[in-house]
């Protein structure tokens, strides 16, 4: 998810889903940590015709097309905790297959086993980085 339908989302959470719900949009994104960007954030959002302004400075709106594209947006959400737990099963298996790798290295020391070695400790640190992603 992009950080345009990220910070929508949020501000369909918080407005209960309607369009009569007013946003104070410079809190969501300080919260966030999308502060700096407040301008382009919320140009491209209303732009997009998914939120408008309201008469008080940062505070907006969802648009009937806002409220339509993040329930889109949340139901193409996977599930953070299934995807974490996946991740981690991976983690598990590729370190004891490393392990074994590595015992193996031990007992003949070969150009080819290192490179082995080499490939199952980048596959461990992907796995690990997309985990480390999704907490």
């Amino acid at each position: 998810m992009d950080v345009y339908h990220k910070i929508l989302t949020k501000i369909y959470e918080l407005a209960d889903g309607r369009e009569t719900i007013e946003v104070d949009l410079k809190e969501l994104l300080k919260r966030e940590g999308f502060f700096p960007s407040i301008d382009s954030i919320s140009g491209h959002l209303i732009t997009e015709g998914w939120m408008t302004e309201t008469p008080r400075r940062h505070f907006v709106k969802l648009t009937h097309w806002g409220i339509a594209e993040s329930k889109k947006a949340l139901s193409q959400t996977p599930d953070m905790g299934n995807a974490i737990t996946k991740d981690t099963n991976r983690l598990i298996a590729d370190s004891r297959e490393f392990a074994i790798m590595l015992e193996e290295f031990a007992a003949d020391n070969s150009a080819d086993k290192f490179k082995s070695i080499e490939k199952s400790f980048s596959q461990i640190k992907t796995t690990f980085e997309k985990i480390k992603a999704n907490l």
